[in-house]
This record gives C-alpha cells, structure tokens and sequence, in this order.
C-alpha cells in the first residue's frame, strides 16, 4: 500500500510526534482542570439580582467545559500512544523485511 500523494513519513517521525503529543497534551489536562470549578461568584456575576441568578448555568458550563477538554486530553494522550506503538510496530516490521532482503541478496 501506498501513502497519498505529498504524505512522507518514517518509523522514527510517528514515534517522536506520538510522544509529543502525548505529552502537550498531558501539560494541557493539567491546566484544563484548574478552570474548574467557576472561580466567579454569584456575588460577582453580575451587580443585579436578575444577572446573578444566571450563575448556576455559567458553573454548570465551566464544569462540563473543563469535563469536555480533560476527556479531549485523555483520548489525545491515547491516540499518542497509538502513534508511537504504531512506529515501533512499522519499524520492527521494516526491520524484518529488510533482514528477508537481505538474505535474499546473498
């Protein structure tokens, strides 16, 4: 099988890109669950009694947000280790085929 016109890739790319994925994503799950819960107040949500009732559905966005992005991070730092399992699994097969080649060359 052959990749697409103008897609290059090796062995070594999909394993560094896999490990640099996970990673960003690791750093960015930790500073997604600092959003929440709302840091703002009902108090502070609005200096009339009519705005600061809206505040429970402004918590309640803020909790499924950051719920939402640490899902998003999680299955980002799992395709990352696909990635990177996929480059160590393409190159021991390139390995192998070379090997085979090789011995046939002989």
């Amino acid at each position: 099988m052959q990749a697409p016109d103008g897609y290059e890739t090796d062995t070594g790319q999909m394993s560094s890109v896999g490990r640099t994925i996970g990673t960003t994503a690791e750093d960015a799950k930790g500073e997604v669950e600092e959003v929440q819960p709302a840091k703002v107040q009902a108090a502070e949500f609005g200096q009339h009694e009519d705005h600061q009732t809206y505040h429970a559905d402004y918590a309640a966005a803020i909790e499924q947000f950051g719920a939402g992005s640490a899902a998003m991070c999680d299955n980002l730092v799992a395709f990352a280790g696909q990635l990177d399992a996929a480059g160590a699994t393409y190159s021991e097969s390139e390995s192998g085929a070379q090997g085979n080649v090789n011995s046939v060359q002989v």
